[in-house]
């Protein structure tokens, strides 16, 4: 039987698995997001009030919208567990103290029990967001090829894929994109992106006919907040690349043979815009000939503009410095120095945002 001090052991159980990283956490990305959960229930500052009074209207605001979030039952038993305990406080009935903390406590575990359920839905829905991204991209002629998703959340909105051609068994289509937002609804966007695609590379081995046929598909049921952007590449086994950009971040190009990156930006603008025609009439696709040792990065903003404890970006200079030093090496060495540095400048800040890449290297000429 052991002799630790009953009130040690209590300490123990309640925080064996307690971290500062857990508690920052807390602070910093919870707390932040508990806000932005609310923020649209409140209604907007008077800058005609003093300071205290617009203090008061906050609290008062945020507080009726936590009460609103519950079910109304829930809502009920909260208001009547908060009466009791300010009648027990006022009368020094120790009674109701109790029955308020009881009740108090029984509504935080419908509360808890609501939240759990949620997170091994979502655990679920990780495992299968997962298995719809390629864990090993198929091998390409010539080649080598390595691609890195990390989400924010439990799910997220960074879509990648690599697909070799039905029509055409030389050719491999490279695809990264971005839904706007995070969470489930953007996670749910990636699913149908992945499934048009999939599609329409059916139909046709021309990028913008792929990425047109993608929009016509993908707008038709695209609520107004949402939208696309998406990297695409058109690979060949002898080295030539057509390129083509839908509002997305341009498409980094390293060159052997002068020692530098290029930037690839063809136009284009995002896809559920509601462009009347634009996208179609500015959507430009780009060649270029990779050489041996040449590479191919398509990526998202989560890398670029990760951020660190003093709010700097990570930027695209040092990712493009990371691939100029790295370039000799095989690509999965350069996945992992462009995540080490990632991590090493982010330091304890969270990740706000999923991060995505492919890294594509001709070998062979």
């Amino acid at each position: 039987m052991s002799n630790k001090n009953p009130f040690k052991r209590i300490y123990d159980l309640y925080t064996s698995d307690l971290s500062f990283n857990e508690i920052e956490r807390l602070i910093k990305r919870d707390a932040s997001e508990v806000y932005e959960f609310f923020r649209n229930d409140i209604p907007k500052e008077s800058t005609s009030k003093n300071k205290l009074v617009r203090a008061l209207i906050f609290m008062r605001s945020l507080f009726n919208a936590f009460l609103l979030r519950m079910s109304p039952a829930r809502r009920i038993i909260y208001i009547s567990t908060l009466l009791i305990f300010l009648i027990g406080y006022l009368n020094h009935l120790n009674s109701y103290l109790m029955l308020g903390f009881i009740l108090l406590n029984v509504l935080l575990a419908f509360e808890l029990a609501d939240k759990l359920l949620t997170k091994d839905e979502l655990e679920v829905a990780r495992k299968i967001q997962a298995e719809l991204m390629p864990n090993i991209p198929p091998q390409i002629v010539n080649y080598q090829i390595m691609a890195h998703y990390e989400s924010a959340r439990e799910v997220g909105g960074d879509y990648y894929d690599v697909i070799t051609s039905p029509i055409n068994k030389d050719q491999t289509f490279l695809f990264v994109g971005d839904i706007s937002g995070k969470g489930m609804p953007a996670a749910l966007y990636m699913v149908r992106v992945q499934a048009i695609l999939n599609s329409v590379i059916k139909e046709s081995t021309d990028l913008k006919d792929i990425l047109i046929n993608l929009k016509n598909s993908f707008d038709k049921k695209l609520l107004p907040e949402y939208f696309l952007t998406l990297a695409s590449a058109s690979v060949n086994k002898n080295g030539t690349v057509n390129i083509c950009r839908a509002g997305h971040l341009p498409i980094l190009y390293y060159q052997a043979k002068n020692n530098s990156v290029h930037r690839i930006g063809p136009k284009g603008i995002g896809i559920g815009l509601k462009d009347n025609g634009i996208f179609e009439k500015t959507l430009e696709v780009e060649k270029i000939n990779m050489l041996k040792n040449d590479l191919l990065i398509l990526y998202t903003d989560g890398i670029t503009e990760m951020m660190n404890e003093n709010k700097q970006q990570f930027g695209m200079e040092r990712l493009e410095n990371i691939i100029i030093a790295s370039a000799d090496k095989p690509v999965s060495q350069i996945e992992r120095n462009v995540l080490s540095a990632l991590k090493y400048f982010k330091g304890n800040q969270t990740q706000f945002d999923d991060l995505t890449m492919i890294i594509l290297k001709r070998v062979k000429e």
